[in-house]
């Protein structure tokens, strides 16, 4: 069973204080990384949940760490983070995202996501993520599995 832990990841801290602080009020527990390498570091010492992860940062990039969860203890939700151009996000793989979010974004809306993905994730089968989109819903994750 996977515990409610998530992963923010993203090089600009007020983003990640904000992220940590809405998601922990939902009893969520929150670890951050500044950037790819420690992020990976963290994959490799946790099971996550849910990895909030920006694409573009410093030393390793969001597109380095998705290509490293093939090392993580677990296979996360993975919602991609970012204001990147849409032709850089056709780059990203399907098979290893969930969704993608737009900055900016709410806050609340998006712990809400993440804590239906968690939840779902921690007592069930990861095929079942689909239905987390059903009850938080929200504009900013159409491309959930639809790529």
């Amino acid at each position: 069973m996977v515990s409610k832990r998530v992963l923010v990841v993203d090089d600009d801290a007020t983003i990640r204080t904000l992220l940590t602080s809405v998601l922990r009020r939902r009893d969520l527990v929150v670890d951050e990384a500044a950037d790819g390498r420690d992020a990976l570091d963290l994959l490799r010492q946790h099971n996550y949940a849910v990895v909030l992860l920006d694409l573009l940062m410093p030393n390793v990039d969001g597109f380095g760490v998705i290509d490293g969860l093939g090392t993580a203890l677990s296979t996360p939700v993975v919602l991609v983070i970012t204001g990147a151009d849409r032709s850089l996000l056709r780059e990203l793989d399907p098979q290893k995202i969930h969704g993608v979010v737009t900055k900016p974004f709410d806050a609340e809306d998006l712990a809400t996501l993440v804590g239906a993905c968690a939840e779902i994730k921690s007592r069930s089968s990861f095929e079942t993520m689909a239905i987390s989109a059903m009850i938080a819903g929200g504009p900013f994750l159409a491309w959930l599995n639809r790529w």
